[in-house]
């Protein structure tokens, strides 16, 4: 699952969240866990894949 990473922009804190896809793309308002604003806007982030296969 992708981690979303944002900042709020009341409080200036980040926070992140995992969620599914689907879920991310359902869900197009987030909610600040410090001071419960939804100002909040996501980072960007570099992307990494985890995969099981070794080199």
């Amino acid at each position: 699952m992708p981690i979303y990473e944002f900042v709020c922009a009341d409080c200036k804190k980040s926070f992140s969240l995992t969620l599914h896809i689907s879920e991310y793309e359902k869900k197009k308002s987030f909610k600040c866990p410090s001071c419960e604003s939804r100002h909040v806007r996501r980072k960007v982030t570099p992307f990494f894949a985890v995969t099981s296969k070794k080199s």
